[in-house]
């Protein structure tokens, strides 16, 4: 299984977070590859230039990501070409895993319960994992008679 952590769940396992439950644990140590995005770099590095010093930097955060075998997933083409199938209602970063997940395929693994419904597997580090369920796509209308 191939893991794609979202950033908060990889702040989580970085401060060895009690919220980071069992499951998201033992999912973490049976997971073939864990993978943390640019994505979230791109996310880290923001939240410090407009004034979170509690977050990382993203060169730190890459640091340790490289030190604790995640490997980092670069944004390729086919992620952002996935972007426009998504609805806009998530934050670019949030939206931005969500098509890395669905256009690699990866498992998302996310507390946030919104990126949900996507095509893509969601799992909560928290709680046991749940089943994709089929994208949200808009209704074409009929061509006129």
């Amino acid at each position: 299984m191939q893991l794609l952590l979202d950033t908060l769940s990889y702040l989580w396992l970085i401060h060895d977070d009690p919220r980071l439950g069992p499951q998201g644990r033992r999912l973490l140590q049976q997971a073939d590859v864990v993978l943390l995005s640019a994505a979230s770099l791109w996310q880290l590095a923001e939240r410090n230039a407009s004034g979170h010093p509690e977050a990382p930097t993203a060169s730190a955060a890459l640091h340790w990501a490289e030190a604790s075998g995640l490997q980092l997933l670069p944004i390729h083409t086919s992620h952002l070409l996935q972007l426009e199938q998504l609805p806009p209602q998530h934050p670019p970063a949030d939206r931005l895993l969500l098509a890395q997940a669905i256009a690699t395929p990866l498992t998302l693994v996310s507390p946030n319960h919104s990126l949900r419904g996507h095509g893509c597997w969601v799992v909560d580090p928290r709680h046991r994992a749940r089943a994709p369920t089929a994208p949200r796509v808009a209704a074409v209308p009929s061509a006129p008679r």
